[in-house]
């Protein structure tokens, strides 16, 4: 499991990404909150599938929640 903590600061198509993610209560996912600024927050999960979700309204360029999604999955690697 990852920690409850993580920032990021990349760019993306020319596009700054700057936030961070924090692990929120859920008790049927692993579940983070992501925070970026200059952007409405949402939510990724890990299912039972082992599949990284995301909020349907996420405003953030789709390349942008991957890379996200790649350091929460870095993260978990190092972590194990």
């Amino acid at each position: 499991m990852l920690s409850n903590y993580l920032n990021f600061d990349f760019d993306v198509k020319g596009k700054h990404v700057k936030g961070f993610c924090m692990r929120i209560h859920d008790d049927f996912h692993e579940t983070y909150a992501v925070i970026v600024e200059g952007c409405h927050s949402f939510c990724v999960w890990l299912d039972s599938n082992a599949t990284w979700c995301t909020s349907k309204n996420t405003t953030l360029e789709p390349s942008a929640v991957d890379q996200i999604i790649s350091h929460l999955s870095n993260q978990k690697e190092i972590a194990v």
